[in-house]
C-alpha cells in the first residue's frame, strides 16, 4: 500500500510539472512568437491634415490622438499616453519616437509608419525622444530585474514556508510575513541600486526600490496565501501567474502594444507589467503617473496578506480548540 500510494504522488508530480512546462510553451511561444501592432496610441497634430490622421486611425495598427500642438503631442509622449506622434513642419512632417518606452514600438513607427507618411508625398522627418542608454540599447535590464524582483519573491515565500511551515497558525504566519516584509526592503532595494547602476538608469533610485520592495511583497504574498491554501502546491500557481503568463504578458520583451489579445489585456494586471511600466517610468519618463501600477501591485499584496493571515486565524483557532481538549482527556479519570 505504501508503495502504490508513492507510486500515485510520483505520477501526480509528472502530471503537474508536465501541465506547467507545457503551459510554459504556450505562454512564451503564443504571446512572443510573433509581435505585431495592435491599435498603437499615436498623437497627431491638429495641422496634420484631416484625411491622413483619419486613414491612419482607420488602420488596425494604429490608434490617433489628436492634439492641439507639438507641444502636446510631446507631452503626451512624456505622459506615456502615446507611443509616438506625427506632427506638421513648415516642410512636411516629423516622425517622433521614443525608445524607452518599447524600442520594438519605436521600430515599427520607423520602419511602417514613416513610409506610409513618406507615400503621402510630403517629407518626413525622424525625431527621437527619450532615447535608451547605451548600456541598456535594447531595454532589458528594467524587465529583468522585476523578473529578479519576482522570483526572489516567490523563492522566499517558499523557503520561509519550510522554516515556518506552509500552512501554519496565526502568529507563525504573521513572522512569515515580516520575514518576508525584510526580504522585500533587501531584494527590492539592492536589485533597483544593481539595475540602475547596469543599466545606466535615470530617475530616483529610491522610487526604483520602493516599486521592487512593493513587487516583492505583493508577489510573496499571494505566494504565501496560495501556499495556505494549497501547501507547496501554492508555489506551482504562483509560477504560472507570475512567470508562466505574468513574464510574456508583462510587455518586458516587446511593448505590451505589440502582443496578442490575451496576454495586451492581462498584462499591466499582473505585478510582473504593472512593476515593469512602473520601472521604466520612473527610470525615462518621470512626467508619467505610475498611480495604476502602484495600485495592482497594492491590490495584490492586500489579498494576498488578508487570505494569509485569514486561513492562519482559523487554523490557529482550532489547533487552540485540539489543546484544550486535549488537556481535559490527560485531566479525566
Amino acid at each position: 500500500m505504501p508503495e502504490r500510494a508513492v507510486m500515485i504522488k510520483a505520477a501526480l508530480a509528472i502530471l503537474a510539472v508536465s501541465a506547467v512546462s507545457l503551459l510554459f510553451i504556450a505562454s512564451y511561444a503564443g504571446g512572443l512568437h510573433d509581435p505585431q501592432p495592435h491599435q498603437v496610441p499615436i498623437a497627431v497634430d491638429r495641422a496634420v491634415p484631416a484625411a491622413l490622421a483619419t486613414r491612419l486611425d482607420a488602420s488596425p495598427e494604429f490608434r490617433v490622438e489628436r492634439v492641439g500642438s507639438a507641444a502636446d503631442a510631446l507631452s503626451a509622449i512624456d505622459h506615456r499616453d502615446v507611443y509616438g506622434a506625427v506632427v506638421a513642419r513648415p516642410r512636411g512632417l516629423t516622425l517622433i519616437v521614443a525608445p524607452a518606452a518599447g524600442p520594438a514600438v519605436a521600430e515599427v513607427l520607423r520602419t511602417g509608419l514613416a513610409p506610409r507618411l513618406s507615400a503621402t508625398g510630403v517629407p518626413v522627418k525622424v525625431r527621437t525622444v527619450h532615447p535608451l542608454p547605451s548600456a541598456d540599447s535594447r531595454g532589458l535590464v528594467g524587465f529583468y530585474t522585476v523578473v529578479g524582483w519576482v522570483v526572489g519573491a516567490y523563492l522566499g515565500a517558499t523557503f520561509l514556508g519550510l522554516i515556518f511551515g506552509t500552512q501554519p497558525g496565526r502568529r507563525h504566519t504573521v513572522w512569515r510575513l515580516c520575514a518576508l516584509g525584510v526580504l522585500a526592503l533587501i531584494v527590492g532595494f539592492a536589485g533597483a541600486a544593481l539595475a540602475a547602476q547596469i543599466g545606466d538608469f535615470g530617475g530616483s533610485v529610491f522610487s526604483l526600490g520602493l516599486i521592487g520592495a512593493l513587487t516583492v511583497a505583493s508577489v510573496g504574498a499571494v505566494t504565501v496565501a496560495l501556499q495556505s491554501v494549497l501547501g507547496l502546491i501554492g508555489t506551482g500557481i504562483a509560477i504560472l501567474i507570475f512567470v508562466v503568463v505574468g513574464n510574456p504578458a508583462s510587455g518586458g520583451p516587446f511593448s505590451a502594444a505589440l502582443l496578442p489579445g490575451f496576454w495586451r489585456a492581462v498584462g499591466q494586471l499582473i505585478p510582473t507589467g504593472a512593476a515593469t511600466t512602473a520601472l521604466r517610468n520612473i527610470a525615462y519618463f518621470p512626467a508619467a503617473s505610475n498611480a495604476k501600477a502602484v495600485l495592482v501591485l497594492v491590490i495584490w499584496l492586500v489579498v494576498g496578506v488578508a487570505v494569509a493571515l485569514s486561513l492562519g486565524q482559523r487554523r490557529g483557532a482550532l489547533t487552540e480548540e485540539e489543546a484544550e481538549a486535549s488537556m481535559g482527556i490527560a485531566a479525566a479519570p
